[in-house]
């Protein structure tokens, strides 16, 4: 994340979270609700929520809880209309000023790959100078519950059926592609 160009930043110093929670709401004003629809092919997004709470984690680190509630505008990919959707984000990630876990071999099983469990959480995140951009939290966490392909509700494609395309094809002698090597090796034998 941290290399990564994201088109809503909303910059907070980490430092500032020591000893106790912090609750954060961010909302984009309407250039970063743009941006955002801009950036990940809506066709608008008409309202965006944040609602974090900001914990010390570890000596130095931050762990981000809460959720993000975004009114959406897509376009469908079967009809091509445009529809109205709402995306709840549950959010529960940790950062740290460096990443202190380096991978070790215990990490690794008997044939030497590495194990991942899928329900625990994810190693922390890299806070780059004492700042965590929420911005590019929220625009990732986003991006990654949109569905690529969006359907407006109810709407199903209605492609022909195998069968339909089988008998709609006309009967030719295709040659086999094994054909043509065949009669390059009779033509090298000759």
């Amino acid at each position: 994340m941290a290399t990564a160009d994201f088109p809503y930043s909303y910059k907070i110093n980490a430092s500032r979270v020591v000893d106790k929670d912090q609750k954060l709401v961010v909302e984009p004003d309407a250039a970063g609700l743009k941006a955002i629809a801009d950036s990940y092919d809506l066709r608008s997004v008409e309202s965006l929520n944040a609602d974090f709470v900001l914990k010390p984690y570890r000596k130095a680190g931050l762990r981000v809880v809460g959720t993000i509630t975004a009114q959406l505008t897509q376009v469908c990919v079967v009809t091509l209309e445009p529809f109205e959707s709402t995306v709840t984000i549950d959010v529960d990630r940790t950062f740290e000023p460096h990443s202190e876990r380096s991978r070790k071999i215990r990490d690794l099983n008997d044939e030497g790959e590495i194990e991942i469990d899928l329900e625990s959480l994810d190693p922390p995140d890299v806070i780059i100078d004492g700042v965590l951009d929420l911005g590019a939290v929220i625009s990732e966490e986003l991006a990654l519950s949109l569905d690529p392909f969006p359907r407006k509700p109810g709407v199903e494609f209605d492609g022909p059926d195998e069968d339909d395309v089988e008998a709609a094809a006309p009967e030719e002698d295709k040659p086999s592609p094994f054909a043509a090597l065949q009669a390059l090796k009779d033509k090298q034998e000759n």
